[in-house]
């Protein structure tokens, strides 16, 4: 490339190789190619469950005294950050989100849990998931494969509303 201005030497500005290259360009690819093998595991989990049974996990000794005897642990994500909306001042609290028959259960620096009931809608933000509320409240969380997550949340409500 050849930036040469007026009085300059032509020669003196060319560039020899890419200057696209650099930190966040390799973030941004990585984080597409994330979004993508979240995407195609989330559609296989859809054509997977559309004809199957959800997956139960065997609970942990974190989530096991939290459940109810029939409710059932079908996923989990460590480290996820959960953050009420508006709340861009705060860092969110840390722990695992797990998803059960009935609810999501967010157990760390504090414990949350959602009704699968009272899920309106979820939503993608990148690499957040964001729940809107039947109360008119919201969070959003920040984990691993969220597209997975979304579809298995789907699924569960909808086997709870069966």
């Amino acid at each position: 490339m050849k930036l040469a201005g007026r009085g300059r030497d032509p020669e003196a500005d060319t560039v020899d190789g890419s200057t696209e290259e650099g930190p966040a360009l390799r973030d941004a690819v990585a984080a597409g190619e994330r979004i993508a093998a979240d995407e195609t595991e989330a559609t296989a989990a859809r054509d997977r469950l559309a004809i199957g049974p959800m997956e139960v996990l065997e609970p942990d000794d974190v989530i096991g005294p939290h459940l109810a005897p029939d409710e059932r642990l079908h996923a989990l994500r460590r480290r996820a950050i959960l953050k009420a909306p508006g709340g861009d001042d705060a860092l969110g609290y840390g722990g695992t989100l797990y998803l059960t028959s009935r609810r999501l259960v967010h157990l760390g620096q504090v414990v949350v849990s959602v009704q699968l009931s009272d899920i309106l809608e979820t939503s993608l933000a990148g690499e957040r998931l964001l729940l809107t509320l039947r109360d008119g409240e919201g969070l959003s969380a920040d984990l691993d494969r969220p597209r997975l997550l979304r579809a298995e949340i789907a699924e569960a409500t909808r086997r709870l509303r069966e």
